[in-house]
């Protein structure tokens, strides 16, 4: 399964009742054990804050979730050395999807990597199944209205160029 067909799954599944928007640019802040060596670097020199999350959506209540995507597993392993680790300040959540056959062959791996920090979804041919609820991030407020509308307009972008 292509990251295209899994959001395409998880735009159907959550779709019918959130905001779902795939591949968003979203601001992040530096893992804390890198945040030395950055500070050495000129401000030009310093690496980007932004990171894009591959899928996202929004609850009723305004609560933004992001999804990352993984298709391998070298992927999944390469996610927790990037310097910006999923950590915007609007995301309540983070899940992984996976796809099924995926998720099955490397459960432990997977279930121990993430425990505490994201949930787990599994996505396969007729449709998605959440594995493992994840955490709520503390601190985190309900977007605004204008986050929102801010969001859709990227989203009606994005989706537009899939049909």
């Amino acid at each position: 399964m292509t990251e295209k067909e899994m959001q395409l799954t998880l735009g159907k599944h959550f779709g019918i009742q959130y905001i779902c928007i795939p591949n968003v640019l979203m601001t992040g802040e530096y893992k804390k054990d890198i945040l030395p060596e950055i500070e050495k670097l000129k401000p030009w020199e310093r690496p980007s804050k932004m990171y894009e999350s591959d899928f996202i959506y929004i609850t009723k209540s305004g609560y933004l979730t992001e999804v990352e995507i993984k298709v391998n597993i070298n992927d999944f392993r390469n996610d927790f050395n990037k310097k910006i680790y999923h950590s915007s300040q609007l995301v309540s959540s983070l899940y992984y999807a996976f796809p099924e056959v995926l998720y099955k062959r490397y459960e432990d791996e997977i279930r121990e990597r993430v425990e505490g920090i994201a949930g787990i979804i599994t996505v396969c041919n007729y449709g998605c199944k959440v594995k493992a609820k994840a955490p709520k991030r503390k601190n985190i407020k309900a977007l605004t209205d204008i986050e929102i509308k801010d969001f859709m307009r990227i989203g009606c972008m994005k989706w537009f160029k899939e049909w």
